[in-house]
């Protein structure tokens, strides 16, 4: 699902993110790239499941992104896909908006 808020789209993405629904994602986020927003924002709160497919998808939308000269964020992560995003070094690419509270980030 695609919003828009102030100028930038947000790209609410819920489910699981894997091999099977990956490309659906990577189709959304060209989409809104292409629509050259002021920034994509993707919010991943409604996620449950991500996986290295996934990953993959993010990495390439954000130099997709950075190519066309449009900033991207990744919004809301739940505590499962914070340890993914963080354990990938994701953390260090992306401006994340609003991680969890590191209290209740899963261990393990």
């Amino acid at each position: 699902m695609l919003r828009d808020l102030d100028g930038g789209a947000v790209l609410a993405v819920s489910g699981e993110v894997d091999v099977a629904t990956a490309p659906a994602l990577r189709e959304a986020v060209v989409r809104a790239v292409d629509g050259r927003p002021a920034r994509v924002v993707i919010d991943l709160a409604a996620v449950s499941f991500m996986d290295s497919s996934a990953l993959g998808v993010l990495i390439s939308g954000y130099k997709y992104a950075q190519g066309a000269g449009v900033p991207m964020a990744l919004a809301r992560p739940g505590p499962g896909v914070y340890r993914l995003l963080r354990t990938s070094g994701m953390v260090e690419i992306f401006e994340i908006v609003d991680p969890p509270d590191p209290a209740t980030e899963i261990r393990g």
